[in-house]
């Protein structure tokens, strides 16, 4: 006899708690009263001018997976509106690839104004290939003041 009133409890209270998912209603009104104080409710008020706003529907009734990482609308399509966590997240993301990169092409240009100033430096006579393909030799007015350009660029950016 108890267990035939304990098992219809049971089943009586998971009748009871699946019919409140059924019946809660997913709007929500917005409205401000005479002072000013702002209310939020689940129906309009009588004198009108409340705003009726949008709720997403609860991950858990649309039986979504709690491992999914991007947010999506009904059609299944990703959604475009990004949280402001995830902004700061992408844009500093962003910001380390860009000085990556400026490191990257800093060292790149270190290392070739090491290379002329290595070609430079011992020697008096340089010959330089031109754009169309004749050589002339460098005089050492130019030679020098490439020189002080090359030491000048490896001293701002690759001494540091």
């Amino acid at each position: 006899m108890r267990t035939n009133i304990f098992f219809l409890t049971v089943i009586t209270l998971i009748l009871m708690l699946s019919a409140t998912d059924v019946l809660a209603k997913d709007e929500v009104y917005r409205w401000v009263d005479e002072n000013g104080v702002v209310h939020f409710e689940n129906q309009a008020p009588e004198q009108g001018g409340a705003e009726k706003i949008a709720i997403r529907p609860n991950q858990n009734t649309e039986n979504q997976s709690s491992m999914d990482v991007s947010p999506q609308d009904a059609n299944g399509d990703v959604d475009s509106e990004v949280s402001y966590a995830q902004q700061r997240r992408d844009e500093r993301a962003r910001k380390r690839e860009e000085a990556d990169e400026e490191k990257k092409l800093t060292a790149a240009g270190c290392e070739h104004s090491r290379k002329v100033v290595a070609q430079l430096e011992p020697m008096t006579r340089v010959l330089v290939e031109q754009e169309d393909g004749s050589v002339i030799r460098m005089d050492d007015n130019d030679r020098l003041a490439r020189l002080r350009e090359e030491k000048a660029y490896i001293a701002r950016n690759c001494n540091q």
